[in-house]
């Protein structure tokens, strides 16, 4: 399974154009009739249902009340589409690969924020030191 942060806007628009296309066509409803019912010009639903225009989530909203179904079936029909139901891949074992995975789409400052308080953390919580050290024999 890719992750979300991998696939490109316009393959997202693409998938959500078709969906709502595919949506429309099973209620059997012209293009013309769903868009004045969202409130929008049938020229605009025309694109976004190309996946050549970005559309709102109010739009999205307002698409989705005239086609009679709920937000939630299109978003859930959008991450199976784009692969959310293929094979999960398990998190890996290694720290440093779940840092970089958890991180990949933080921006700077977020990850400045991560390190400063993981720094706090260490400081305010030092591991308890050993009361004699394992192995070593002082000489006399």
């Amino acid at each position: 399974m890719k992750f979300a942060y991998s696939e490109s806007a316009a393959a997202v628009r693409a998938a959500l154009g078709s969906i709502l296309r595919s949506r429309r066509e099973a209620t059997r409803r012209t293009l013309s009739e769903v868009a004045a019912e969202a409130g929008l010009s049938p020229a605009h639903l025309s694109e976004v249902e190309r996946g050549r225009k970005e559309v709102s989530t109010e739009r999205l909203l307002a698409v989705a009340h005239a086609l009679g179904v709920r937000p939630a079936e299109i978003y859930a029909d959008l991450a199976r589409l784009l692969g959310a139901d293929s094979e999960q891949r398990a998190w890996p074992e290694d720290p440093p690969v779940k840092l970089r995975l958890a991180t990949a789409s933080l921006p700077l400052e977020a990850l400045r924020s991560v390190a400063d308080f993981s720094a706090y953390l260490a400081m305010a919580n030092p591991p308890p030191r050993p009361k004699e050290r394992i192995g070593f024999i002082p000489r006399r």
